[in-house]
């Protein structure tokens, strides 16, 4: 077990991730031995709580909700 290694993650970072559907592993804990828990860690996309309820339509503005509270660079141009 460690500590989810989601930096962009909005349930990681702001709350709402669930326990592991599979092997019950709590909040942003991660079961190295659970293959959800591996591929809601590293596959962009997929939860280890996804029910198929939600539409790839409400994923998405999840994720850009996410995108959207990151300070994003100043853009340089040259001259």
């Amino acid at each position: 077990m460690k500590d989810c290694p989601q930096t962009k993650c909005i349930f990681n970072q702001m709350g709402g991730c669930k326990n592991c559907e599979v092997c019950n592993a709590e909040p942003n804990i991660i079961n190295e031995d659970c293959d959800r828990c591996w591929n809601c860690a590293y596959d962009e996309g997929v939860l280890r709580w996804d029910d198929n309820k939600e539409t790839e339509t409400e994923k998405n503005k999840i994720l850009e909700i996410a995108d959207s509270d990151f300070e994003k660079p100043m853009e340089i141009k040259a001259k």
